[in-house]
C-alpha cells in the first residue's frame, strides 16, 4: 500500500510543475488541403477536399496536444476526423518542425471507426501573432477485417492567444 501512497505524492507534486512548464501560448489552427484514400482494386484514387481546424496547447516547449477535426468527402459519405495528436516540437529560429502520432475516430455515413496516424510538418511565423502551418499525416482507419490507409495533407493559418 506504501508505494501507491508514494506515487500519489509524486503525482500531486508534479501536478503544479507541469501546469508551470506551458512556454507558449495556445493558439487555433484553421486549414484546408487534399484527403488520398489508398488506391481502389481497379487502380484509380479518388482524391477529396479537406478543410478543418486544429488547437495547440503546449505542455513543454516541445511537447504538444493538439485535439483536431477534419471534415471530406470519402466515397458516397462525407467524414469527419476526430484526433488527439502528440506533438513533438524542434523550434527553431522563425519556424518550427514538428512529428507525432494521432489517434481518433472516423465517422462516416452510419460508421463511426478508430484510426491512428503518424504526422509531421512545419509552422513558420507570419506577423505577430499569426503563423502559417502544412502538414502531412498518413493514416490507418480500421475498418472490420481490412484496414484502409489515407493520405493527408493540409495548410493553412495559426492564431495564438
Amino acid at each position: 500500500m506504501k508505494p501507491h501512497l508514494l506515487l500519489v505524492a509524486i503525482l500531486i507534486l508534479a501536478v503544479p510543475a507541469l501546469a508551470a512548464a506551458q512556454t507558449g501560448p495556445v493558439s487555433l489552427g484553421v486549414g484546408a488541403g487534399a484527403v488520398v484514400p489508398a488506391p481502389a482494386e481497379d487502380g484509380t484514387t479518388d482524391v477529396a477536399f479537406a478543410w478543418g481546424f486544429h488547437v495547440n496547447i503546449p505542455i513543454i516547449t516541445s511537447l504538444h496536444l493538439s485535439p483536431s477535426s477534419l471534415v471530406y468527402r470519402n466515397g458516397e459519405f462525407y467524414a469527419t476526423d476526430t484526433a488527439l495528436a502528440f506533438k513533438f516540437i524542434i523550434p527553431l529560429r522563425t519556424w518550427s518542425l514538428y512529428f507525432g502520432v494521432a489517434p481518433g475516430l472516423t465517422a462516416a455515413g452510419t460508421r463511426t471507426s478508430a484510426h491512428v496516424g503518424a504526422l509531421g510538418g512545419a509552422t513558420v511565423a507570419l506577423v505577430s501573432n499569426i503563423s502559417g502551418f502544412a502538414e502531412y499525416k498518413y493514416k490507418v482507419l480500421f475498418r472490420d477485417a481490412a484496414n484502409v490507409g489515407f493520405s493527408h495533407l493540409t495548410a493553412g493559418l495559426v492564431f495564438s492567444f
